[in-house]
């Protein structure tokens, strides 16, 4: 008899927790430690930039002070400049041996930086790039060639 009368429980409980409302998007679950605390807003707040000759001495550094504003959702990356239009992208953990690793896709560009550093307050991500120009906002002509242009991330956790 209990059974008799569970049963239409359990098809109530079926009924009910189904609906229509099945077009809100999932959230992605987490691949990794890292992508879990990445999850939410970050700011921008400094790029740091250090270019290496080929006998490994600095070139040329400067660093730049930001404030924009990075919103990481599991699978997308809104990127948004004071006063100016968001910019989404994708992002992803490519290499799941190495889940430092963060892969930034917009289109057919891309890009890879390696988080070196996370806290529930601050984030750290470095991205080198072989045979960098500088100044990087020279004109093409008057840049310099450098054997390696390293760039540092520094990010804090919007409250």
């Amino acid at each position: 008899m209990k059974k008799l009368f569970l049963l239409p429980i359990l098809f109530a409980l079926v009924f009910t927790s189904c609906s229509d409302d099945d077009d809100n998007e999932t959230v992605e679950p987490a691949v990794s430690e890292i992508d879990a605390q990445m999850r939410g807003d970050w700011t921008n707040t400094m790029i740091k930039r250090v270019y290496y000759s080929i006998d490994d001495e600095v070139m040329f550094t400067d660093s730049v002070q930001y404030q924009t504003n990075f919103s990481f959702d599991g699978k997308r990356l809104t990127v948004t400049v004071p006063g100016g239009t968001p910019e989404v992208m994708n992002y992803s953990f490519p290499d799941p041996a190495d889940t430092t690793i963060i892969e930034l896709q917009r289109g057919n560009d891309k890009g890879q930086y390696k988080v070196t550093s996370i806290s529930d307050t601050e984030m750290t991500w470095v991205e080198e790039k072989p045979w960098a120009g500088f100044p990087e906002e020279a004109p093409e002509s008057e840049k310099t060639t450098s054997r390696l242009g390293l760039y540092t991330w520094k990010f804090v956790r919007k409250n």
